[in-house]
């Protein structure tokens, strides 16, 4: 009999019990089975067989199938009738599946069920008449309630599932739908729904966390917004009153929404988590297309047909009052997803989200012929408001979700438990041996984690030695100057055509600072606090990078932790922190990054990708705007991963592509200003901030990783590093990495060399030292054994000598920095580097400036910066270099230090100084040159600078004559002052005689715009360098400012637009499991765990013994016998004695010749409740002269063949073919034989027996033929529902 036969028969058989007196559970219920089968031949069988066999049958089923392209229909007929089974076209949805099936089905009434009717009061039996039966109502069990149960063809009801939620409805007959708790169709205890609601995001919410495993914590009848159409239990009259599914949701949403209108006309929805249901959920994860939407050829994609039913039965049933709400919360998180979908590289996903939104938003008709249907609702939103998701709900979720894409472990490590969770377990015998109660297990995983461990140590390391930065003030000193106040001042510092430093300019901004603004940003607009992160962590966060980056180079942790605190302790480090040079502070957290996504660029460790091609591109972009000496070096190693992979035969087409990508895309990301490096290529040595400390380093300074200056430690503390870098040459594995190290490490020395003469060469020597350590990790893994190998000499001391310099290298800088102090140049200090009233003066409407004199000790050339404000900030240096210089203003300065005796307020005041500081250490000669200078009067100071004001009304705009001579800045007489701010000026002028000027203390450009009262004015320039403006002779309202070119603006939204596409090429993409649900690969037991006890280790160590080929002696050799006649000796089976190979059960016939035996071969002893014989009992066996009735030789037969197994089972069949192997059997006759011939002792036969089980069937495939009685002749098993056993679950 075909499974199809049986189910056939299986529901006549049902079919004809409705027809009998017995009634039913639940008898006044008259449930019809609605299924609905659309290429589900794969789950189709299992759906039937747990709808037939079900303890509460139902009385009508009817099925139909839409157009499937399997069997379903041929499996649906055989299984139900050709009558009850109606084919629809493939594109016909869900809902209309229903109605149609609905339709189709007639109302069952009593005179169908003679059960709900009042039995005859005439005994057959007795031929008498009874009077109690005219005592009975008509219908005894009351008027019939009329049910719908829709089911999928996808989902598999317990044999209780029906009269669960007939309980549930029967007990409140309020209650008009309810529905059962789903779980998954493969892992059976993960949970799916119990209930589900919808959120105002359109997000389905289930509150059940991802692959949460059902342990009865859903187990409440309680109401729900929605059930599942998967088992959904629907009284057929609400079904018919709310008009059936809307046909506007062809498949996705319809529950939610057929069930939110039913709570609307005031009907009660409850789930019933007693009953259980499988459901493989083969649309939503994409098992079968989805053909009901879309084009016919291939379907619509499961998202954006859910995207567009969330949307629609939101707007369509929401109430008014929320709808602008809702509406707005579909479309910002519409745009959040798709940017996340962008993101985590899922386009098509993100393309869903706008089609589902914007196809149902078009068609605006609809939804509102959707709310004109559904009217007035009897139960306002306001009380179904607990059945939806509370505040926050989703957003949490989301993030959740957003994490374990990118991080990776959205799936838990495999256990014992599987892989959708964890299974506890303890000792359960008396073979545990002692139980470890911890109370800080978190606490003990957590320390024996190096990465959080270090960066512990390194934090508090960097803490104590940076304990004077920690404080008030701001970060400045050395090549700092302090940040601005906000985040703004960052931003407009970048983006900004016009800056004001100095006298102005439009030079393109250094792009470090759009990157320290993004970072100020993510930190709340702080940029205080990202610079002290970046420069006090600075140490720490490079020994944390350090360490996880070097993961691919060796794998002892010990090695990979060393090398991290002493890359992390390197004197550029600690010395870029006390000098204040945030560039290679950034460098240095970067640069481990930065080489392994090089490395993996350039196909040097597994095969290369565009997405580490993107990775290193965006490091290297990152780096190079701070340090820009990284991107030559860059191209250097580029060249050389080229010519090593031409050297091994690579193709070098895609690598070059790569490459070439890796070097353009900082130019184009980082242009103007990276272009402007290759007209100065000494620019490239240079980093962001002041230019401090040049050529500091000697040549053994650079040789031993010391760029020089002040923080850095004595290089001599580092030759053992150095020679543990030379070292690893020595090694004769893995030269092609320490050979690249050492390229690199060469490199970065050679660019070292080159910048120490202009710049500091911290960027380079960090490059160089990181290389080298690289080089010594890769040497030092392994070296202990292979020293050890070699017959003591001279190796082991040097190298005991290296290895003791090596270690003691990191630790003497990380003690000595803790005691003098990270602190150099680099202080906390007050950001105003004025005078404060001076600072305070500087912000009134003449925006007058300080010339601020500076001569250091010993020099005898003075250098100045006229400073706006209260002085110049992060950027102003970069800016001021771009700019050049000014020629009049260093004459003027010039004269004004030289003492000429001319009066030079009239020069200082075309600049707008209105005061002039010299600073403490300048030399006495030249206090008084300035004391001595007409125009100025000095003031009183206490720091020890001295402070002179210029005796003359100055402003930023001013109003001068018109006929000065060109250059002649003394011939103008009083002019008159027009309040400005720093770069914008609206103001009311005067009128005045013709020919007057605007005049501007800052150098023209044609971005300067001036209108009087609309009109604009004619730009002109004064003095050979400012800007002015003609201005007629009546007065009018002044519009004046500086326009930023229009390709400026385009250009750095571009910048931002071109980086977020880095970004997101760089970024892993998202992890995506459609079948998530799948069986688990069998878990093979750990025999080594730590947790066995003694008695089963020593069972163990017995078995593997006893497994074992025997040795034999060679003082006595086997003699060859002769083999026996095949009349003499039963086949033997052919397979491993051990029960290790694989075997596919197979049913064998009896053979019409063979010899009925009544008794097995052995007589079997008693077995506990582990499969093992009862202690003391010896296993016994009968001879082969009782079993065949004929005699040979037994010892012979010993000596010439190996021992076999042999399973009674096949001597009760047929003595001479190979009877089904049974695993699962915990008897193993041929044990229990060569314990009886060679006399073995209990122990080794129960370790036999031991060995034995370890090779159990772990899925149970043998259950169903022996022992069970289940399996049908045809091979349906009706526990399981499977078809042909090819689905076994």
């Amino acid at each position: 009999m075909s499974v199809h036969s049986h189910m056939a028969a299986h529901y006549e058989a049902a079919a004809a019990g409705l027809a009998t007196l017995e009634p039913p559970e639940f008898p006044r219920h008259v449930v019809t089975a609605v299924i609905v089968a659309h290429d589900g031949a794969r789950w189709l069988p299992e759906a039937l067989s747990g709808l037939l066999e079900q303890n509460r049958p139902v009385q009508n089923i009817v099925a139909a199938d839409t157009g499937s392209a399997d069997n379903s229909a041929q499996l649906l007929t055989e299984a139900l009738g050709a009558e009850r089974v109606l084919h629809m076209a493939r594109r016909t949805g869900f809902g209309t599946a229903v109605e149609e099936a609905a339709r189709a089905a007639r109302w069952l009434t009593p005179d169908d069920l003679p059960y709900l009717k009042r039995p005859s009061g005439w005994d057959p039996v007795n031929r008498t008449w009874r009077d109690d039966a005219y005592d009975m109502p008509e219908l005894p069990y009351g008027e019939p309630v009329q049910w719908l149960w829709l089911l999928h063809d996808d989902c598999a009801p317990e044999p209780d599932t029906l009269a669960q939620l007939l309980r549930v409805v029967d007990a409140d007959p309020s209650v008009t739908v309810t529905g059962p708790k789903l779980r998954s169709w493969y892992d059976h205890r993960q949970l799916l729904e119990a209930g589900v609601s919808i959120a105002h995001s359109g997000r389905r919410w289930t509150g059940i966390e991802r692959r949460e495993q059902d342990q009865g914590q859903h187990d409440q009848v309680r109401p729900v917004l929605a059930v599942s159409t998967a088992g959904m239990l629907i009284r057929r009259d609400v079904f018919d009153q709310l008009g059936g599914f809307d046909r506007r949701l062809p498949l996705m949403r319809d529950d939610i929404d057929l069930c939110w209108r039913a709570q609307a006309a005031g009907h009660r929805v409850l789930t019933a988590p007693e009953a259980v249901m499988r459901h493989a959920e083969a649309a939503s994860r994409e098992r079968r297309p989805v053909d009901c939407v879309g084009r016919a050829s291939r379907g619509a994609s499961p998202h954006r047909v859910d995207k567009a039913g969330a949307v629609y039965t939101l707007l369509a049933n929401m109430p008014g009052a929320l709808l602008p709400w809702v509406l707005l919360r579909l479309v910002v998180g519409t745009l959040l997803r798709t940017l996340a979908y962008l993101v985590g590289k899922v386009p098509g996903q993100a393309l869903d989200e706008i089609a589902g939104l914007s196809g149902t938003l078009l068609r605006g008709g609809s939804v509102l012929t959707a709310r004109r249907r559904r009217g007035r609702p009897a139960v306002t939103h306001k009380e179904l408001r607990p059945l939806f998701p509370p505040p926050g709900a989703t957003l949490r979720a989301t993030l959740e979700q957003v994490t374990s894409n990118f991080t990776g472990r959205s799936e838990p490590d495999s256990s014992a438990g599987g892989r959708h969770g964890a299974v506890e377990s303890g000792p359960g015998d008396e073979d545990a041996d002692f139980l470890e109660v911890e109370q800080f297990a978190r606490l003990k995983r957590l320390a024996h984690k190096p990465g959080p461990v270090l960066f512990a140590v390194l934090l508090v390391v960097s803490l104590v030695a940076c304990r004077a930065l920690l404080g008030g003030g701001s970060l400045a000193g050395g090549a700092l100057l302090p940040a601005p106040d906000g985040v703004s001042g960052l931003w407009a510092r970048y983006a900004e055509g016009w800056h004001p430093v100095g006298t102005g300019g439009t030079e393109s901004a250094p792009p470090y600072l759009a990157v320290l603004a993004t970072f100020a940003t993510l930190l709340f607009g702080s940029t205080g606090l990202a610079l002290t992160l970046l420069l006090v962590c600075s140490v720490p966060l490079a020994g944390v990078t350090a360490y996880f980056a070097s993961r691919p180079l060796v794998d002892s942790r010990l090695l990979r932790a060393w090398g991290s605190v002493a890359y992390a302790f390197l004197p550029a480090a600690t010395g870029a922190l006390a000098q204040g040079r945030i560039g290679t502070a950034v460098l240095a957290v970067l640069l481990p990054l930065l080489a392994r996504a090089a490395v993996a660029a350039g196909g040097l460790r597994g095969k290369s990708g565009w997405r580490s091609a993107w990775a290193y591109a965006l490091l290297l972009t990152l780096t190079m705007a701070f340090t820009p000496v990284v991107w030559p070096l860059a191209a250097v190693l580029a060249l050389a991963v080229l010519a090593v992979r031409r050297a091994e035969g690579a193709s070098l087409g895609a690598l070059l592509a790569r490459q070439a990508a890796v070097l353009v895309t900082p130019l184009v990301l980082l242009a103007p200003w990276s272009l402007s490096l290759f007209t100065q290529p000494d620019q490239f040595f240079s980093e962001a901030g002041l230019e401090y400390g040049t050529g500091a380093a000697s040549a053994l300074d650079l040789l031993t990783l010391s760029p020089g200056g002040p923080g850095t430690t004595d290089g001599l503390f580092l030759v053992g590093l150095v020679s543990a870098g030379l070292a690893a040459l020595l090694r004769t594995e893995r030269q092609l990495a320490v050979r690249s190290a050492w390229v690199a490490a060469l490199a970065g020395l050679l660019a070292a060399a080159l910048s120490n003469g202009s710049a500091w060469a911290g960027p380079a020597t960090l490059v160089y030292g990181l290389a080298l350590l690289c080089a010594a990790a890769v040497g030092a893994e392994g070296a202990k054994e292979r020293v050890a190998a070699q017959s003591f000499g001279w190796r082991q001391p040097v190298a005991a000598l290296i290895a003791a310099a090596c270690v003691l290298a990191p630790l003497v800088a990380a003690a000595g920095w803790m005691v003098r102090g990270a602190d150099g140049p680099l202080s906390r200090r007050d950001p105003v580097q004025v005078p404060a009233f001076v600072a305070e003066e500087s912000t009134t409407s003449d925006q007058a400036r300080t010339l601020v004199l500076d001569q250091p000790e010993g020099a005898s050339n003075v250098t100045y910066t006229l400073a706006r404000g209260s002085g110049a900030r992060l950027g102003d240096a970069e800016l001021a270099a771009a700019d050049g210089d000014d020629t009049r203003l260093d004459d003027v300065v010039s004269n004004l230090v030289a003492g000429s005796g001319a009066d030079q307020s009239s020069q200082l005041g075309g600049y707008a100084v209105r005061y002039v500081l010299l600073r403490d250490g300048a030399s006495r000669e030249t206090s008084r040159t300035l004391d001595a200078t007409p125009g100025l009067t000095r003031l009183s100071q206490a720091d020890g600078s001295a402070l002179w004001r210029v005796d003359r009304q100055v402003s930023r705009v001013s109003i001068v004559p018109g006929e000065q001579e060109d250059g002649a800045g003394g011939a103008v007489t009083a002019p008159v002052a027009v309040p400005a701010g720093p770069v914008e000026s609206h103001a009311t002028l005067p009128s005045g005689p013709s020919g007057r000027v605007l005049r501007l203390a800052d150098r023209a450009d044609s971005g300067w715009q001036a209108t009087l009262d609309g009109s604009p004015l004619k730009s002109v320039t004064v003095d050979g360098w400012a800007q002015g403006f003609e201005l007629p002779a009546e007065g009018g309202k002044l519009d004046l400012g500086h326009e930023t070119p229009l390709t400026h603006t385009v250009w750095v939204w571009t910048q931002g637009f071109l980086l977020l596409v880095v970004l997101v090429l760089a970024l892993p993409g998202r992890r995506r499991d459609v079948d998530d649900d799948l069986p688990d690969a069998p878990v093979e037991p750990d025999l080594s765990a730590a947790g066995d006890g003694r008695r089963a280790r020593r069972l163990r160590a017995a078995a593997e013994a006893a497994q074992a080929p025997p040795e034999q002696s060679p003082q006595e050799p086997v003699p060859p016998q002769a083999p026996p006649s095949p009349q003499d000796v039963p086949a033997q089976p052919d397979h491993d004695p051990y029960g290790q190979q694989p075997y596919v059960p197979q049913q064998q016939p009896y053979d019409a010749g063979g010899q009925g035996h009544g008794q097995g071969p052995y007589e079997q002893p008693a077995y506990d409740a582990y499969g093992r014989p009862t202690y003391g009992q010896v296993p016994q066996q009968q001879s082969y002269d009782q079993q065949y009735g004929q005699q040979f030789d037994q010892q012979q037969y010993d000596q010439q063949y190996e021992p076999q197994q042999y399973d009674q089972q096949s001597y009760q069949q047929q003595p001479y073919q190979q009877p089904p192997y049974d695993p699962q059997s915990a008897y193993d006759p041929q044990s229990t034989y060569d314990a009886y011939q060679q006399q073995v002792s209990y122990e080794e036969w129960q370790a036999q027996q031991y060995a034995a089980q370890q090779h159990a069937d772990p899925y149970g495939y043998q259950q169903g033929y022996e022992g069970t009685g289940a399996r049908q002749p045809d091979g349906y098993d009706s526990r399981y529902g499977n078809g042909n056993g090819s689905e076994q679950q």
